[in-house]
């Protein structure tokens, strides 16, 4: 987990899907399974924020090409 640096969407999605494998395990304690929760909404809140602002970017291009 590279909490302290910048992730590429990528990384996130692939830490995100080694979150859901973690969960759905039957044997992660209910501790790590909350921890794992908690990030989990971090990383998920990051990609929303990530595409919002690639839209953003794609709008802005689409309007200085039809100007």
């Amino acid at each position: 987990m590279k909490e302290n640096e910048e992730l590429s969407y990528e990384e996130m999605i692939a830490e995100l899907k080694e979150i859901a494998k973690q969960l759905d395990d039957p044997n992660t304690l209910v501790e790590d399974a909350v921890k794992l929760h908690k990030r989990g909404m971090e990383l998920i809140a990051k990609c929303e924020d990530f595409l919002q602002k690639a839209e953003l970017t794609i709008t802005e291009l689409k309007i200085q090409q039809s100007e």
